[in-house]
């Protein structure tokens, strides 16, 4: 009996060996396979810089020999005091030709250019616009051959295309409601109070816009990022004076109408697994006697929902986000690396597993390719190899799990091969310099750029946060800044609407239009209902019966 522990202990003993002696030599092979990487890459660049180096050489020899020969040092003055050349041996035999110049070198010798073919016209596609046939007739006594006087009659038409444009109308609609009550002979008699017919719900109480006026005022101003005031200006072309404040009033009651549906669509995305982060400067304007501070714009994504949501802070620190990452249901974070993302997670008191951006991690290595153009090539394709399992994963159908073994089979000797190559380079590059910090970027964030190795559901960057950035950054450069935090809040809900829509493919002022009159009745436990993805799914359903 006492045998089997031993026994047991020396075989997992042997395992453990037998498994150390694995990894390392996986790690050497790896290291192995780095050197003859960058050995290929350092040819391929030698190669390329001799190129470069004979084509120099080319063009200085063409431009010394276009000059005079006055340039030229005679070769017998390289000699101080060597014997005076020989004339009849320096001077060449009298030829036909010589005081001919090579083709091309005097303004006289054309030298036919190369044929470029011309690109094609771009062509306007019409296809999905309504069209309106005008027919041109000639009068009946214009219908004879002014040569012959013989009569004429159609025999074809040419067609000839004609994009219009109609400016956009306002009407008033009149809303009459007809009242019914008791015949005049028996109104004396008894007391009946008169019905009338209900008003079809309106996108805000009180107001006299319309649904398609209030889609109309988001959309120009979140989608195409059209201040109010020119669209006021707008309005007054098309015969109509609405004041400026008037028009803030309207956008920030839809906004906050709408307000339930983000929320329940930010319920979606703090549901999954993977949670990710990134946020964007704001300049807000303060109170009455404050000037202009800076506030953020986050957004928050999850790769297995179709939507983005944006949240307004007058802030970045820690406390700012606490209040959207508490009761989070994910397991990973994924952001750029800010240290207040985790700081506000251990505060709302969760434990999650931080992931990097890859992408991050690329860009600043090109922005150091003029410091080290052949050690960022040998970085960049090692990235463009990771991106390439990525695209194989997708193109098997890979589950989650399978995805992420893949990763680990063929990713891990890729990371071993790039942090390899960082060892001992502040000997080389500058802490200073792009090349270092970019370097030093990937090093301090590699715990958190190895995760995705862990589980196939985190994304290998945080392009889609970065992605919905962009609109803001658009609009930044045309309404300068928010008028106030309200109006900053007012933003974020449009814009998650909006961003939604596009990620969904739904165009943003049908699906506005619709909402704002749905929103103030619908159920509220089934609000979900109403986020542009599950609106799309839908209001296909019937269209495809």
């Amino acid at each position: 009996m006492s045998i089997l522990p031993s026994m047991s202990s020396k075989t997992l003993s042997a395992t453990a060996q037998l498994e150390q002696a694995q990894a390392a030599l996986a790690e050497e092979k790896a290291i192995n396979d780095a050197l003859r990487h960058t050995n290929t890459l350092l040819r391929t660049e030698i190669e390329e810089l001799r190129k470069e180096l004979r084509l120099l050489r080319r063009k200085l020899k063409q431009a010394l020999g276009s000059r005079s020969d006055d340039h030229l040092i005679d070769k017998g003055q390289l000699t101080l005091f060597g014997d005076a050349p020989d004339p009849q041996e320096t001077t060449p035999p009298p030829s036909e030709h010589m005081n001919e110049a090579p083709d091309g070198e005097t303004p006289e010798d054309r030298i036919k250019e190369r044929h470029k073919p011309k690109r094609p016209a771009r062509q306007v596609d019409t296809s999905v616009l309504p069209r309106e046939t005008v027919v041109h007739e000639l009068p009946e006594a214009e219908r004879v051959c002014p040569k012959t006087g013989v009569p004429l009659v159609p025999i074809g038409e040419k067609v000839t295309e004609e994009i219009g444009y109609t400016p956009a109308r306002l009407t008033v609609i009149e809303h009459h409601q007809i009242e019914y009550g008791p015949a005049p002979e028996i109104a004396a008699e008894r007391h009946i109070d008169p019905i009338a017919a209900p008003l079809p719900p309106r996108a805000l109480e009180g107001c006299m816009a319309s649904s398609d006026l209030v889609a109309q005022l988001l959309v120009q101003k979140y989608v195409f990022h059209m201040p109010l005031y020119r669209q006021e200006e707008i309005f007054q072309q098309a015969g109509l004076w609405i004041p400026r404040q008037t028009l803030c009033d309207w956008v920030l009651k839809a906004a906050f109408a709408l307000k339930p549906i983000v929320d329940a669509l930010m319920a979606m995305i703090r549901a999954g697994p993977v949670f990710q982060l990134d946020d964007t400067p704001v300049k807000c304007q303060g109170g009455r006697g404050a000037g202009v501070f800076l506030a953020y714009l986050w957004t928050f994504v999850n790769p297995e929902v179709s939507g983005v949501v944006y949240a307004f802070t007058t802030g970045r620190s820690a406390n700012d986000l606490k209040p959207f990452l508490e009761g989070l249901e994910a397991e990973i974070m994924l952001g750029d690396g800010y240290k207040a993302h985790m700081a506000a997670a251990r505060e709302a008191g969760l434990s999650l597993l931080l992931a990097a951006c890859w992408a991050h991690v690329l860009r600043a290595f090109r922005d150091a390719r003029k410091e080290a153009r052949a050690m960022v090539a040998l970085f960049e394709a090692d990235i463009r190899e990771l991106y390439a399992i990525e695209r194989e994963a997708t193109e098997l159908g890979l589950d989650p799990d399978e995805r992420a073994a893949l990763r680990r089979q063929k990713g891990r000797p890729v990371l071993a091969r790039m942090l390899w190559r960082t060892h001992g380079w502040k000997d080389v590059f500058s802490t200073s310099g792009k090349m270092g910090k970019a370097i030093k970027y990937m090093r301090n964030s590699w715990t958190a750029l190895k995760t995705f190795l862990l589980d196939g559901r985190v994304p290998l960057d945080n392009n889609a946060c970065e992605l919905a950035i962009r609109p803001v950054a658009v609009g930044r450069k045309n309404w300068l800044f928010a008028g106030s935090v309200r109006g900053g809040e007012a933003a974020a809900i449009v814009y998650s609407l909006v961003g939604s829509c596009r990620l969904a493919g739904v165009d943003p002022r049908e699906y506005l239009n619709d909402v704002l009159v749905r929103v103030a009745t619908h159920p509220a436990s089934r609000v979900a209902e109403l986020v542009p993805s599950r609106w799309a799914q839908l209001h296909a359903a019937p269209a495809a019966v």
